[in-house]
């Protein structure tokens, strides 16, 4: 009993200094804000994808709330991708944490670093089996072509605003009401970014349109209660009133969607999945409120929604 008094206490601790925190701080998500971070996220999306039928690394690729840098897009590009389009409601990363980024993701693909693991990272998602370097994706061939010092210097000159024939770098701000045409792509990807979303349907049909037939999306989905409440799946306890005026001081906190609403969108949409990874709350050793104390909207939910704290999810725009 005294342990679960001090692990409250302790919750309720940092509660009081991430509102600290979120009132001085002006801009940024708090993510993707180091190197090994980025490619420790890239390299694990893109072997799953290489497990589940992609065959190349993409040529146009696009990265939904990329948030403080757009380093996983950089890892993209350094694995050969010629496009890359941050789709995000704010404009977060600036060109010199990007730069900076960028000049040591080189040096990790450059020595084949490991895949950063479960260790440094315990709350990156999905898990590999194997954390060495993917040199049956990556041989010397490829990676001689992709970070030539010839390709180094057209990336860092995209990243400067200077877009050439060859790679192209570009921001969509905000993607909810983007005026001009959005880009074709052939991969759309992120990273504990799908809860964020309120309109869920817009984003559906949007990643479908701009998705060639036979393209590959991958997303990192997390159903946890970010902080807001001691137990990962709290938040589902609180009244919808409640909750409107929690979301009045943070409006992109999280939409409170379970697994089963993006599964639904994807099947309506027209997405085949792949593959799916569920985690549960418990196997993280999270504290989980009891059913009874749902609040009305999520008193069915299914006994996977419940206990689902998140979902890595791989899915194809069927042919």
């Amino acid at each position: 009993m005294k342990n679960i008094k001090y692990s409250k206490l302790f919750f309720y601790v940092k509660f009081f200094l991430r509102k600290i925190y979120r009132f001085i701080k002006i801009k940024g998500t708090g993510g993707t804000i180091t190197a090994r971070y980025c490619y420790s996220v890239f390299m694990r999306h893109i072997i799953h994808l290489f497990k589940n039928g992609m065959l190349n690394i993409p040529n146009r690729v696009a990265e939904f709330g990329p948030g403080d840098s757009i380093g996983i897009g950089l890892c993209v590009i350094l694995a050969g991708a010629k496009e890359y389009y941050a789709l995000d409601v704010v404009e977060h990363a600036n060109s010199i944490r990007n730069l900076k980024i960028f000049d040591e993701l080189v040096i990790l693909f450059r020595e084949k670093t490991p895949i950063p693991d479960n260790i440094e990272f315990p709350l990156i998602k999905p898990l590999l089996d194997d954390y060495s370097f993917p040199s049956y994706i990556f041989n010397d061939n490829v990676l001689e072509n992709n970070i030539s010092e010839k390709r180094i210097n057209l990336i860092r000159n995209a990243l400067l605003n200077k877009n050439g024939d060859d790679i192209v770098i570009k921001y969509i701000v905000p993607w909810e009401n983007y005026s001009e045409n959005y880009p074709e792509v052939d991969f759309v990807f992120s990273q504990a970014v799908l809860e964020h979303i309120d309109n869920l349907k817009q984003f559906y049909s949007i990643m479908y349109k701009i998705l060639i037939k036979g393209g590959f999306v991958s997303h990192d989905i997390d159903f946890k209660s970010h902080n807001e409440t001691y137990e990962w799946n709290g938040h589902w306890s609180i009244s919808q009133k409640k909750w409107n005026k929690i979301r009045k001081a943070k409006p992109y906190l999280i939409n409170r969607e379970p697994l089963s609403t993006h599964l639904r969108l994807f099947e309506e949409t027209g997405f085949q999945i792949k593959e799916k990874i569920p985690c549960k709350g418990s196997s993280e050793g999270k504290p989980s409120i009891q059913r009874k104390k749902l609040a009305e909207k999520y008193v069915k939910l299914s006994d996977e929604d419940f206990e689902t704290s998140s979902c890595y999810i791989i899915a194809q725009k069927e042919n």
